[in-house]
Order: C-alpha cells, then sequence, then structure tokens
C-alpha cells in the first residue's frame, strides 16, 4: 500500500520494513507498505508527493482530491492522507485501503487545491463511505476501489471520466499516463531505507505504461491481470500518500482515468512499477456507477 499509518506507529513500520527487505532479499514480490513521518517543516504530519515529478501550476488538474482526517492535525497539510477522484459532482474515487481505518466523521474531501497550505479550492464533509465489496486488504490488494459520497456537490469543477468498459486503448504498453498527488518525492529502493522529501504544491509526473506480464512478472499472484495496472518504476512513480490519487490519460474529450494508485514495492525503483486498481474492469467499473448513483 502507498499510505501513511497513524502517528506512534514507527515500532510497527520498522518490523514490517524489516520483514520485507528479509522476503525480497528471498526473492518474494511484497507490496510495500508505507508510512508517515511524524513532522514536517511546519511542526505538523509530513505530507507525501510524486517521485521524479514538477510542480503544478495553480489550477491543474482540479479533479485530484485531497482526503484529510481531521484527528490528524488542524491544517490541510497536516491532515491530508491519501488522494482521490472528483467523478461526479458529488462523489469521490478512491482506494479502498484508504479508508479502512477513517470515518465519515474525521473525514473531508478538497479539491480544486494545489497549494495544501493555501485556502484555495473547496472542502467537503464525507456522508457515506462504499467500499468494494471484493476488497479483503488482508490477503490481497485486489478490487482496490472506494467511493466517498459528499455532503453537498462541487461546483465549477469538471469530473475526470471513466473510460468504456474494458475498452483498454489509453493503457497499452508502451504508452504513457499521468500521475498527480501529494506523495514522497524522494525515489525509495527496493530494500527500504526510509527517505523522505514533501513539498507542500501538488507534482504530476508522466509515467510509462508496462505490460500485465511484466505486473506479472514482478508481483506474482498479487498482481491481478484481470483488475490491475502497471505504470512507472523508471525514476517517475507514485509513493507514499499517493494512494487512492488517479492515473490518467488527457484526451480531446477530457481526463480518463484509467487507475487508482494501489500499492508497489519501493518508488521510482528500476523494474519495479507501481500497481493502480484497473477502473474499467468490469467488477470495479460497475461497482463505481453503483456507488456513485450513476
Amino acid at each position: 500500500m502507498k499510505i501513511e499509518n497513524e502517528p506512534g506507529t514507527g515500532n510497527v513500520r520498522g518490523y514490517l520494513m524489516a520483514l520485507f527487505a528479509m522476503l525480497l532479499a528471498l526473492g518474494a514480490a511484497v507490496p510495500v507498505l508505507a508510512a508517515e513521518e511524524p513532522t514536517g517543516e511546519d511542526g505538523g504530519t509530513l505530507q507525501p508527493k510524486v517521485v521524479g515529478g514538477k510542480p503544478l501550476p495553480d489550477g491543474k488538474y482540479e479533479f485530484v482530491a485531497a482526503l484529510r482526517d481531521i484527528t490528524r492535525g488542524k491544517t490541510a497539510y497536516q491532515q491530508q492522507f491519501c488522494g482521490g477522484t472528483l467523478i461526479d459532482r458529488n462523489s469521490i474515487l478512491t482506494a479502498a485501503h484508504c479508508v479502512q481505518e477513517v470515518t465519515p466523521l474525521h473525514l473531508r474531501v478538497t479539491v480544486g487545491r494545489t497549494v495544501l497550505k493555501s485556502s484555495q479550492g473547496q472542502s467537503r464533509k464525507v456522508t457515506a463511505i462504499f467500499v468494494h465489496p471484493k476488497y479483503n486488504g488482508i490477503t490481497s490488494e485486489a478490487y482496490d476501489a472506494a467511493v466517498l459520497k459528499l455532503d453537498r456537490r462541487v461546483k465549477n469543477i469538471a469530473p475526470a471520466r471513466i473510460p468504456k468498459q474494458n475498452d483498454n486503448a489509453l493503457e497499452m504498453p508502451g504508452g504513457s499516463a499521468t500521475v498527480a498527488g501529494w506523495g514522497n518525492t524522494k525515489k525509495q529502493g527496493r530494500i527500504f531505507v526510509q527517505r523522505d522529501r514533501y513539498p507542500n504544491r501538488m507534482q504530476q509526473a508522466q509515467v510509462p505504461i508496462v505490460s500485465d506480464n511484466e505486473g506479472k512478472r514482478v508481483y506474482d499472484s498479487s498482481y491481478v491481470k484481470a483488475l490491475m495496472v502497471a505504470a512507472g518504476g523508471e525514476g517517475k512513480d507514485t509513493c507514499q500518500g499517493d494512494s487512492g490519487g488517479p492515473i490518467f490519460v488527457e484526451k480531446a474529450t477530457g481526463f480518463f482515468q484509467i487507475g487508482i494508485t494501489s500499492f508497489g514495492i519501493g518508488c521510482g525503483a528500476r523494474d519495479f512499477p507501481s500497481v493502480y486498481a484497473e477502473v474499467n474492469s468490469e467488477v470495479i467499473r460497475s461497482f463505481i456507477y453503483r456507488a456513485a448513483g450513476k
């Protein structure tokens, strides 16, 4: 997973990283559980960014959402822990693993904000969380999708679009897609050594799409071809805190989301792409449309 843990989990994080390193040394492919660092430049929780990317100008990709747990601090910079995507005026698409330990009461969503410490954009409360019914999260990261319903409609921001069911034209190997979010910008190797750099402004990167066969080679049984997309791994990648955010392609008719940031080994490590839940696979797309009420 590419998500931050709750404060006070440093011992757990160290244990997990040691375990992952041992398994990797034995040749196992294991998704990395990313963790938060306790303090940032302002004394609050550090918020992660995209590896190998560049900062975005204000107003770019307004449909990219910041998920915020208001128990984490007083500011959006401290509270942000995952990403998401505005898919209609009152629905946010994110990863199921992002919302396993948060309640609607403590969850806020902000869209249209490029700089976390600014007052840009629109913030909404969450009235309901719908997790894909087949998501497990303990034995598998398959079906890593969730929909959040907002208390009020978002105004004047165009939602991202979802490709037609099983239309894979936008995710062909050798093509590229965009990732954007507030994730760690510091490259992480396959043997995890925590290195962090957390700028305040949203980042973006163009990442290469790789084949399902490559995803299967790297992650073995953790990679399910019918439910996942693999991309990145050559110095440009999503990282801790980008979980739940979109990987998307820009076309003349709008921005099309092809996946939800889900899990990976390292960040930008050579030959280790990140894995995204494939949003137009039949079982995920149908869930999204039911949950959003489209």
